[in-house]
């Protein structure tokens, strides 16, 4: 092969690389990302958990199976959220919204219910307190700049739901509310599912 002839493949070679390289790039950046929302204000995602990952994180961390048992019951909703604009952004759970695909309320299972449960089986106090601190917190302020996540705990749904988080502004919660909706969301079965 002449070495003209040589070039001119390698640089097809390369071209075709190129060109399929970058369209991939592009596919990756153009598509939309599922469970993320972002504005000039906000910045919120939703992780949601599967069993697998509950089983090896609370078995890494030697949690009886009865304990394991209660929480694969539930759907673990993880959002994270940080304020990209507010002096003050408050976060508050009790004014999120999760609604089943009819729109009816599904009720948030709160901190209460885990410390009944957890007595009642008479889970380690060291467990529960790692338990209590992946959960979301109820109230918080989050001031220019910072973040939080932690879980949102929600009885197992086998259909999509919607989860509306509103979050009052402002020092003292005197500006406006500001909502982010995530339609579509589901319980997740397996690590596959996006």
């Amino acid at each position: 092969m002449n070495k003209v002839l040589k070039i001119t493949l390698i640089v097809n070679i390369l071209s075709v690389f190129i060109l399929s390289f970058s369209n991939f790039i592009f596919a990756a950046e153009t598509k939309p990302k599922k469970n993320l929302y972002e504005d000039t204000e906000v910045y919120m995602r939703l992780v949601l958990r599967t069993p697998e990952q509950l089983i090896a994180f609370y078995q890494g961390r030697e949690f009886k199976q009865e304990a394991i048992d209660k929480i694969l019951e539930t759907c673990y909703v993880t959002p994270i959220v940080k304020n990209k604009k507010f002096d003050v952004l408050w976060l508050e759970l009790d004014s999120w919204q999760f609604l089943d695909i009819n729109n009816k309320p599904i009720s948030r299972i709160k901190r209460d219910y885990w410390k009944e449960q957890w007595q009642e089986i008479k889970l380690k106090r060291a467990h529960q307190s790692t338990f209590g601190w992946t959960l979301m917190p109820e109230v918080r302020d989050l001031r220019f700049d910072e973040g939080v996540g932690g879980s949102v705990i929600l009885p197992w749904q086998t259909k999509p739901f919607t989860v509306i988080a509103n979050f009052p502004t402002g020092a003292d919660k005197n500006g406006p509310v500001k909502s982010v909706t995530f339609k579509g969301v589901e319980c997740k079965t397996d690590i596959e599912q996006e």
